[in-house]
């Protein structure tokens, strides 16, 4: 438990940050050099808060196998998040990981997308988006039921790129039609391009396994999961209710050193970055599953956001 903040046990053994401690945490001694050199400053209560929260273990990695390929699993709350086995350069094993991952990932962006098109009016969007969650669904249980080789994973990895792309072509025509006014959802133009960015950068990651290369570079990882963070902490700033003031400065406050991050491509300051994250991302889906955080965040937004951190966390430790 770290200084200022008192957690309560959960049946299950988990703890939970209360609401009433989460917030009170102006008195906070532990400061993150890393944090501030970033940042610049201590001030304010939103940093306070990112300082104050206990640390959130995702770790270690569970070994598995998935479509006869080695794989190991990270703690993912709802689901578990697929990672390759540590120190693995094979990239068949990534392959699987990676679309197990990032396959999750777009299935619930369609989802997403379904829940905020209410409405007769946006019925054929809205169609599109579930068609796109069942594809998704059905190509993730194909994966686990077949056998990856390294005579067979680029054309599987291609058949993922073919339905990738399909589901990028969807995200960038609503946001035009979003941004130009053609369709009136509840789907903000931003989170359609950050979403497809993702989709971007998962199809330009097949197509390096493809190749045979499966590193990481800590001069795109770092960027890339810097501004996704980013445009995280803005999503749940704006996601709030106003009159959770102290959390959603905390969220504009990991917005703003996200944003620094991107300049950077120095390992420290991102991993601490990361872990700070994290643990703001637990201890928000926490209260926001038990109501003690008031939002119109729904638990799985909540949990996909905190499995993507988790992820940026897992690139950064292998990324030399």
């Amino acid at each position: 438990m770290r200084a200022g903040i008192s957690t309560e046990t959960l049946p299950s053994g988990a703890t939970l940050v209360s609401r009433r401690n989460l917030i009170q945490v102006a008195g906070v001694t532990l400061v993150s050099t890393s944090l501030l050199g970033l940042t610049g400053c201590a001030g304010g209560p939103g940093m306070a808060t990112l300082l104050g929260l206990p640390r959130a273990d995702v770790g270690p990695v569970a070994p598995t196998t998935v479509a006869g390929v080695p794989v190991g699993l990270l703690d993912g709350g709802t689901k578990p998040i697929a990672v390759a086995p540590p120190g693995s350069m094979d990239p068949v094993a990534h392959s699987v990981a990676d679309t197990l991952f990032w396959g999750e990932q777009l299935m619930e962006h369609a989802m997403f997308f379904a829940m905020l098109m209410p409405g007769p009016e946006l019925a054929g969007p809205r169609g599109e988006a579930e068609r796109f969650q069942r594809q998704w669904a059905d190509h993730l249980a194909k994966l686990r039921a077949s056998t990856m080789t390294p005579a067979n994973y680029v054309a599987q990895n291609n058949q993922t790129i073919s339905l990738a792309n399909a589901l990028i072509d969807y995200k960038t025509r609503m946001e035009a039609a979003e941004t130009g006014g053609q369709i009136h959802s509840l789907v903000w133009p931003m989170f359609f391009a950050h979403t497809r960015n993702e989709a971007v950068r998962f199809t330009q990651r097949l197509a390096q396994l493809n190749s045979g290369n499966a590193a990481f570079d800590r001069r795109e990882v770092i960027p890339f999961w810097a501004d996704k963070m980013e445009e995280h902490s803005l999503f749940v700033s704006h996601l709030l209710d106003p009159s959770e003031k102290t959390l959603k400065e905390a969220a504009e406050t990991s917005a703003g050193l996200f944003d620094k991050l991107e300049e950077t491509s120095a390992k420290g300051p991102a991993a601490t970055a990361a872990q700070t994250i994290i643990n703001f991302k637990v201890a928000a889906e926490r209260g926001i599953q038990t109501g003690q955080i008031k939002s119109i965040i729904h638990p799985a937004l909540a949990d996909h956001v905190r499995r993507e951190a988790v992820r940026f966390k897992d690139e950064l430790d292998r990324a030399p």
